[in-house]
């Protein structure tokens, strides 16, 4: 089961780049089947943010097709994968929990590049993609980063593969095991701090029993680099972009942490207790 779900993992980023290379060559108008031209095709095609979207979307579709067991069950897809209603209030507390838990998830990916840096060029790679200029681009990273990739990434992980870890291993291996999973897929930096976002997503995930909880927590997190542009309020070690690691105030890192923490002391006093495996 461990391997089973290990396959499943890896075959996500295996299906986004094979996506991402066929938008590449079309953008590109080339075609190249050696590895510097699939790898710039690869390339071409991720900077899009729509082209992210559009590839995450195909993947986990594929996924969910030929490998998500579908036989013997009952309920309808949404139930399979603990997609529950709640009430707005608890959804509106996950958001909220998201948008500030990204500074101490950011302020750990400022530490690991302080050991295994990322070049100048793929930070501002990143940097542009999050600080769109048009509209069209700030629509698309919206659609991307906030929709997409929170929706399609918790139906995978929380929703899918949580569930069948925790009835074969029990709750806390479950929890490890697919917080690991994730991070895994968000290669480097992102394996550290995604792994410690996981495990926060994933105790939410149990606690609320829905999927949907999670899916708001995940898309509160990534809303918060476009929500708060270094036009709004300059964050060092956040918003900006330096050849060196810069590292987020401490003041920013504490008040974050309080307000993530109470905001999840609400959440946990609103819903209840959590299954035991």
């Amino acid at each position: 089961m461990a391997l089973e779900t290990l396959l499943i993992a890896l075959a996500l980023p295996v299906l986004n780049a094979i996506f991402l290379a066929l938008a590449g060559f079309l953008q590109l108008k080339k075609f190249s089947m050696t590895w510097s031209g699939w790898t710039e095709a690869v390339r071409a095609g991720a900077d899009v943010p729509i082209n992210l979207a559009l590839a995450q979307a195909a993947g986990v579709c594929l996924l969910f097709i030929f490998a998500f067991p579908h036989k013997g069950r009952e309920a309808g897809f949404l139930e399979a994968v603990h997609v529950r209603p709640l009430a707005g209030g608890i959804v509106a507390v996950c958001f909220a929990a998201g948008l500030f838990l990204q500074f101490s998830l950011a302020e750990v990916g400022n530490v690991a590049q302080e050991v295994w840096p990322l070049a100048f060029d793929e930070l501002a790679r990143r940097y542009q993609m999050l600080n769109p200029t048009t509209w069209w681009g700030g629509m698309s990273a919206l659609v991307a980063f906030v929709l997409v990739a929170p929706v399609t990434e918790e139906l995978v992980f929380r929703g899918w593969l949580l569930p069948i870890l925790q009835g074969r291993y029990g709750t806390r291996a479950a929890l490890v095991w697919s917080s690991l999973l994730f991070g895994i897929v968000h290669g480097w930096p992102g394996a550290i701090y995604a792994t410690l976002g996981g495990l926060v997503l994933g105790v939410v995930a149990l606690r609320t029993k829905s999927t949907l909880a999670s899916i708001a927590l995940h898309a509160g997190i990534n809303a918060t680099p476009l929500l708060l542009p270094v036009t709004l309020v300059r964050v060092e070690g956040f918003n900006t972009l330096s050849d060196r690691v810069e590292h987020i105030g401490l003041w920013v890192i504490l008040v974050s942490i309080l307000v993530v923490a109470g905001l999840l002391t609400v959440l946990w006093r609103s819903t209840g207790e959590p299954h035991e495996g």
